[in-house]
């Protein structure tokens, strides 16, 4: 989920988070279905949504259920009315991340998996081309992240090189209006995974992602129009068996910007903890459990509020508490935009597990 550029409807978030509020939810959050394209035979999943410029995307991919031999791309449109219409897309495998500023002008990328290869896709209008996406030395790509600030269109990811010498190549990309242009990161940048990428302004863009080795720690890089620096964040306590996961950075001011994180137990599969940070223009400080809940999930901004889609709880910041949300009937939404109206547009899964089929519902408060 990554849109043109974030709404002035956003709440300032205040730099010292009080802990959270457990407030019920209310009557007034109502959820509208919107009829999704199905794919009975299918595994089908929608992994990123994206809206900008009146015009609203979801993508993903489908496998045969079981032992997939191949990831298929997916695209789809929604209409004024609601109505989701599948688009061909070219097949760039496991799309993970995607940006949208208007009608004329949306991205989607793919990450490297062991039946598909990375890359990315450009919308212009008319029809989806593939666009080229090399990292000099690095034949295997893998995109993990990309996002729309103002005119800038970047994308961030890993990069490896097979063989006796194996290497990794940990990259960002600025699109320059006919070709994904190398912006260096530091050397030290190899060693480490950002999965997520967003910024306020286009000499304001963050990074934010782990260390490769274990125990796995936060690691976050900012962007001043000129240079990469790597800013500290609090040590999160992760054993080394533990898995740390970044889902997403939001951005949305120099002294308000968010990483979403989850902490998974390897001796408890069905345990995991929640890791939110706060940037306030000075340092990076870990903030409380909004709501006593386990894993986060992606950020997406909203009717005024910030929500987090998280694996177990679907929260929304008002500027001053957390609160818990109660979702569509469905089930748990994994993804979501800010529609062109403000509503907050959720997309999740349901149905049986080998053959999992996408469902959308809009907010109604």
């Amino acid at each position: 989920m990554k849109t043109a550029k974030r709404t002035g409807t956003i709440l300032v978030v205040v730099a010292a988070m009080a802990a959270g509020s457990t407030g019920a939810a209310t009557a007034r959050d109502t959820w509208a279905g919107e009829p999704f394209p199905p794919r009975p035979d299918m595994a089908s999943y929608v992994t990123t949504a994206a809206s900008g410029g009146g015009a609203t995307w979801a993508f993903g991919s489908y496998t045969r259920p079981g032992a997939p031999t191949s990831i298929n791309a997916q695209a789809f449109r929604r209409d004024e009315s609601g109505g989701w219409q599948e688009t061909p897309v070219p097949n760039i495998g496991n799309i993970v991340a995607s940006a949208v500023t208007g009608p004329g002008d949306a991205w989607a990328v793919s990450s490297f998996a062991k039946v598909s290869a990375g890359g990315t896709v450009h919308w212009d209008g008319r029809a989806w081309t593939q666009v080229p996406l090399e990292v000099p030395g690095a034949p295997r790509i893998s995109p993990s992240d990309v996002t729309a600030i103002g005119s800038d269109v970047w994308t961030i990811g890993k990069a490896y090189r097979d063989g006796e010498d194996p290497q990794q190549f940990s990259f960002a990309k600025r699109w320059d209006g006919t070709g994904w242009q190398d912006v260096p990161l530091p050397a030290a940048a190899n060693d480490l995974s950002f999965s997520s990428v967003n910024g306020a302004a286009p000499n304001d863009l963050w990074l934010a992602g782990t260390t490769s080795q274990r125990p796995a720690q936060l690691v976050a890089m900012h962007w001043d129009g000129r240079a990469w620096t790597q800013t500290p964040v609090p040590p999160v306590d992760v054993p080394a068996t533990d898995y740390l996961t970044v889902h997403d950075v939001a951005a949305y001011s120099p002294a308000d910007v968010w990483i979403s994180a989850t902490h998974a137990v390897y001796d408890e599969p069905d345990h995991s903890l929640p890791v939110l940070m706060h940037w306030d223009g000075t340092a990076w400080t870990r903030q409380p459990a909004p709501v006593p809940t386990g894993g986060l999930g992606r950020l997406v901004p909203a009717e005024g509020a910030l929500w987090n889609l998280g694996s177990e709880a679907l929260l929304r910041y008002d500027g001053s508490s957390w609160q818990a949300v109660a979702g569509p009937p469905e089930g748990r939404l994994g993804t979501g935009t800010e529609l062109p109206d403000g509503r907050l547009l959720g997309i999740g899964s349901q149905g049986a597990t080998d053959r999992p089929q996408p469902f959308a519902a809009v907010h109604n408060r």
